[in-house]
């Protein structure tokens, strides 16, 4: 397991998030969400053959959900 530091705005807005779902923590709801955006790069990525768009993309994934800042 590793850690990870994300703001304290963004752990607030987890918390009032996860209120309505069946996830017991924040730490379990952001392995959850991190690991479906990085298969859905994953899928999109074997179809597209240059890596820099590729890592372009999971950048700009991350930074929709909140996960790096811009």
């Amino acid at each position: 397991m590793a850690d990870i530091t994300i703001s304290d705005n963004l752990v607030g807005r987890i918390e009032d998030r996860i209120k309505h779902t069946e996830f017991s923590s924040v730490d379990e709801y952001i392995g959850f969400v991190l690991s479906e955006a990085v298969t859905r790069v994953e899928r999109g990525s074997e179809k597209e053959t240059d890596s820099t768009q590729s890592r372009e993309d999971v950048q700009s994934r991350l930074q929709s959900l909140g996960y790096l800042e811009e």
